[in-house]
């Protein structure tokens, strides 16, 4: 019988854990019965303990087994990596990403961008998930998540910034011509305010005067977690909102909207890809995030 090296043993050990018997394993990775057995005593031998205690009907994973199973899978993981990189190091990136991001965004200013990747990395394939509702990035289902938010907390997580945008108090021309143009943000109570507000988000908008600070609580008109349906609305003559300029500069420059306080900055909206810390990026991987990183610096 061939030697078994110490990853096989692993490989053998994880199988046997997740199958719970020698005999599903050996038939999960087409190999003999013995080799499995031969596979776990080897591993057994070379830690010094007992990963299974086994008898004729049953056999159940030890402690140390428990321990010895969670860090099998890291290494297995890392050094399913560690090939994957070294084989894209020296050819064309090829394989899956799968991405989240938020809507609007995404459909406004990504889709363009990954429409431009796919063209120079035909090997790689894009599984793009788009919603306002933030994921959870340390579940894992995601190479790469796009946030779009004003800041971000803490956290363990690997976080870079791409890009940001200002924030432009904006209604129609119709809609100032009736109801008057506000000069003070404190001014906006008197108004219809149509506001991003995702669930359990305050109802109100932050302004800077000089160097202070200050915020403005509303009652608005209209709630949403979308901001391309507070531009529809906007274009609909239904108020006033405070938007990220990416989705209203085309329309203020054509006089469809106007904007208004302008003496007053509100915080930038900035984009961050994010990415679990203990998970080492794939060379795809990095080719998308140098790739986003350049056409949004240029944007």
């Amino acid at each position: 019988m061939p030697r078994i090296n110490q990853l096989e043993s692993l490989k053998v050990f994880k199988a046997v854990v997740e199958c719970g018997s020698f005999t599903q394993a050996a038939k999960r990775l087409n190999i003999s019965a013995a080799r499995v057995s031969k596979s776990i005593e080897s591993l057994e031998m070379e830690l010094g303990t007992l990963l299974f205690n086994r008898s004729t009907r049953h056999m159940l994973i030890t402690e140390s087994g428990e321990q010895c199973y969670s860090r099998a899978i890291e290494l297995i993981n890392q050094w399913q990596e560690l090939k994957e990189q070294l084989l894209e190091s020296h050819h064309s990136p090829v394989g899956n990403l799968r991405i989240s991001g938020p809507m609007t965004w995404g459909l406004l200013k990504l889709a363009p961008i990954l429409n431009d990747f796919m063209d120079q990395y035909p090997d790689i394939t894009l599984d793009v998930q788009l919603s306002d509702t933030q994921v959870n990035v340390l579940e894992g289902q995601y190479d790469l998540v796009l946030r779009i938010t004003h800041q971000l907390d803490d956290s363990a997580l690997i976080c870079r910034k791409l890009t940001s945008y200002s924030m432009i108090a904006c209604a129609s021309p119709a809609y100032l011509q009736k109801f008057g143009q506000p000069l003070h943000p404190s001014e906006l109570t008197n108004h219809a305010t149509l506001i991003y507000a995702p669930p359990g988000t305050p109802r109100r908008w932050m302004f800077n005067e000089g160097r202070k600070c200050f915020e403005v609580l509303l009652n608005p008109l209209l709630l949403a977690n979308n901001s391309k349906l507070l531009h529809l609305a906007l274009l609909a003559n239904k108020g006033i909102a405070l938007v990220p300029e990416f989705i209203v500069s085309d329309d203020i420059q054509s006089g469809k909207l106007i904007a208004i306080l302008q003496q007053f900055n509100s915080p930038n909206l900035n984009v961050y890809s994010l990415r679990p810390s203990d998970r080492t990026p794939s060379h795809r991987l990095k080719v998308l995030q140098e790739f986003l990183s350049q056409r949004l610096a240029n944007d």
